[in-house]
């Protein structure tokens, strides 16, 4: 009954961050239009890139599964953003993270609760009509549509969201012991950008790098839900895959853990 009784306090932060969203509509419009703007660059710089091949099949995917596959990485991108991290940097700025700290609640559960409310935003804004839309292509492109990757599909972006709420969450922390956050935030969006299959599917890469990356926690954010999506993995590959996307949550909650008992004795309050 207590466990009960926790969730439901800190599903507050989850319906306090959604109905932020609603109220600074502005914002999210913004955030939306600017990623809009990098999926037509994607989409058109892969539609001349197929135009100026000799070949239909690029290493495994014809142009209407490209497009597929920018589609649905861009809906995957969109719904497991998470920008803990800057949160987090802000409240140690104004000093808003002292009380916050004094507060009888736990901190990570708090901000992993507010991650909620912005997976639900984006699901209910974007991703549930994007989804279906993406469907209908996919069906129209190969004439194939199938449930159990669709399911394996949610399972796999829900591990995603995780992995990328800690990996938002630990360079977060960072920012008890490095006051100006701005340019390590923008090398992290940069590597999260290019190494998680966002811009370029992994399959691209040379073979030795793609088994470096396949095994980072990056192609697991978005390359591992999107391959699913687009049956392009088999079984013993998904098996796999989301057995590495597991197997980095633990990593990456322990690490956090640590980075957490380590830094938040060096926190010191900016603000007032």
């Amino acid at each position: 009954m207590k466990s009960i009784f926790d969730i439901k306090s800190y599903l507050t932060f989850t319906k306090n961050t959604f109905q932020k969203n609603l109220s600074y509509r502005a914002n999210a419009i913004i955030f939306f239009l600017g990623e809009l703007m990098l999926l037509f660059v994607t989409f058109y710089l892969w539609k001349a890139i197929y135009r100026s091949s000799d070949s239909m099949i690029i290493k495994g995917f014809s142009l209407n599964e490209m497009i597929v596959y920018v589609l649905i990485s861009f809906i995957t991108s969109v719904i497991i953003n998470s920008d803990i991290g800057y949160s987090i940097s802000r409240e140690v700025k104004d000093g808003s993270i002292a009380i916050n700290l004094i507060r009888p609640i736990n901190y990570e559960k708090r901000m992993f609760f507010e991650s909620l409310g912005n997976l639900m935003y984006s699901f209910i804004v974007v991703f549930f009509i994007g989804f279906i839309l993406i469907t209908i292509l996919q069906i129209n492109y190969s004439g194939k549509f199938s449930v159990a990757n669709t399911i394996l599909y949610i399972i796999s972006i829900l591990a995603g969201f995780i992995i990328n709420f800690y990996y938002s969450y630990m360079f977060g922390l960072l920012s008890f012991k490095i006051t100006n956050m701005w340019g390590l935030t923008q090398i992290m969006n940069a590597i999260s950008q290019l190494l998680s299959g966002a811009l370029i599917p992994m399959v691209f890469f040379p073979s030795w790098i793609q088994g470096i990356f396949n095994f980072l926690p990056f192609s697991s954010m978005i390359y591992t839900p999107s391959m699913i999506y687009l049956g392009k993995l088999t079984n013993i590959e998904i098996i796999k895959a989301i057995s590495i996307q597991i197997l980095w949550i633990i990593i990456l909650i322990i690490i956090s853990r640590q980075m957490w008992k380590s830094l938040i004795k060096e926190l010191s309050i900016l603000g007032g």
